[in-house]
């Protein structure tokens, strides 16, 4: 009756018997649509209650695994103060498994865990603190390399082959600390180069780049890399907006982010917890060691080295004045054929500076040749200097000059992009790790900060 209905109104509307037919394949249709989509919602709320039970199941899964990690800290690595004053036999506070949560999350940022990383800092700060020669098997001996006066003879020539080459150069900058130690709240970045106009570091040295680029004769501006960390990626980003890049291409700005760790108390490798929240471990940026893992674990480095790009300048975030010297040094680094050259400068006896030295194995193995040039921290060059003299003499002025013959690192590093790549490919960009602690008294135990 009811579809007798709808044929009748139908017709004395003046349909043909043909558009009834299509009216009524349409309304199946449509009947279809409505089905398909009931059938979708209940699917997607199915899913919806899946996913759901997945992630209770997630969160329980990593909860537990926050609980072990914190137990094992605990009961295998010295870390009891975590835990003092927490009630025993009680399900976890809110705050404790906030602390749970945190450690979980760093151990799985950490090469080795992070019950490993503090085994690591144990052995290393008791060697630190009894003076132990963290080079043993190793002899000091002078590097071999080039000294040139600004603006004089060699320096030019060397300019002028680093300026040729200048075109296949990209840039590295570490950028990740602030600027406390210099009395201010902001990025290092930000901070003026010279008084006369105000301009900050990171403008200067885009300025440098640009001009460098032009002076090479560079089609496209040669490639920019930032290293930041938590506490300076979002105001360097903004510093780069501000500025429209400071004339830079901004495709050819990238920002690589570094991990945290976290800060120990004491020599002990006690985990250091905020004075404010009981319940947050302290951390801070991983060293500067870190941009070669990013650089890697970015694919940047491949990249560039695909790009054309030849060599990589490493500079850091307050030195207005090393780019004068980064014509001269890629021209050595080319014309010497260079895997590795550092920019260094003159230093004094028992400076707090690091120091670059030919390292010697004196006892085998498998470092190619048994030598290597590196920077060695002051606090490790004089026990490795007085373990080579059999205790006679340690970090001394050179007689004729007054200086240190181990001149000083700036760290300023000039690299040819192709082994690094191989480097990198073979070792994850992960470097070893050293401490240099700075001590609150003669016990050697306590640290001024962590």
């Amino acid at each position: 009756q009811e579809n007798m209905s709808e044929i009748s109104v139908s017709a004395s509307s003046g349909l043909t018997e043909d558009q009834l037919d299509r009216l009524a394949g349409l309304e199946r249709l449509d009947a279809l649509d409505r089905r398909d989509r009931r059938d979708a919602c209940a699917a997607a709320e199915a899913a919806a209650v899946r996913l759901g039970r997945l992630d209770r199941l997630d969160s329980f899964d990593a909860e537990a695994q926050g609980r072990a990690l914190l137990k094992r800290l605990v009961d295998e690595c010295g870390q009891e103060h975590l835990v003092s004053g927490w009630p025993r036999d009680r399900a976890a506070s809110a705050d404790e498994r906030r602390l749970q949560s945190q450690l979980l999350a760093l151990h799985r940022s950490l090469a080795g865990g992070l019950d490993g990383y503090v085994c690591r800092a144990r052995e290393l700060l008791e060697a630190s603190r009894l003076g132990r020669n963290p080079l043993d098997g190793y002899r000091p001996s002078l590097p071999v390399g080039e000294t040139l006066d600004f603006g004089r003879g060699a320096f030019l020539r060397y300019e002028e082959e680093g300026l040729a080459a200048m075109r296949g150069a990209a840039f590295v900058l570490v950028a990740g600390g602030l600027g406390e130690r210099l009395g201010a709240s902001g990025i290092k970045l930000d901070l003026p180069a010279e008084l006369a106009t105000g301009t900050s570091f990171l403008a200067l040295y885009a300025q440098h780049i640009l001009a460098l680029g032009a002076a090479a004769g560079s089609a496209a501006c040669l490639p920019l890399v930032l290293m930041t960390s938590d506490d300076t990626h979002a105001r360097t980003l903004a510093s780069l907006e501000a500025g429209d890049y400071f004339g830079l291409d901004r495709r050819r700005v990238f920002l690589l982010r570094q991990q945290a760790v976290p800060c120990l108390a004491d020599g002990g490798a006690a985990l250091a917890v905020d004075p404010s929240d009981a319940s947050r471990v302290l951390t801070k940026p991983n060293g500067h060691g870190e941009v070669h893992r990013l650089l890697h674990s970015s694919g940047l480095a491949a990249k560039l080295h695909g790009d054309g790009c030849t060599h990589l300048v490493f500079f850091q975030d307050t030195n207005g004045l090393v780019f004068n010297a980064v014509p001269a040094a890629l021209g050595v680094s080319v014309r010497r054929g260079l895997a590795l050259n550092f920019v260094s400068v003159r230093r004094r006896a028992g400076d707090a500076s690091g120091a670059l030295i030919e390292l010697v194995r004196e006892r085998g193995g498998g470092d190619g040749g048994g030598r290597v040039l590196a920077n060695v921290e002051y606090n490790q060059l004089e026990p490795l200097l007085r373990a080579a003299s059999a205790g006679a003499s340690g970090d001394e002025p050179d007689p004729a000059t007054g200086w240190s013959p181990y001149p000083g690192n700036c760290n300023q590093l000039v690299v040819a992009l192709r082994p690094y790549v191989e480097v990198l490919a073979a070792s994850g960009g992960v470097v070893p790790e050293f401490v240099n602690p700075k001590y609150s008294d003669a016990s050697r135990s306590g640290f001024k900060k962590p």
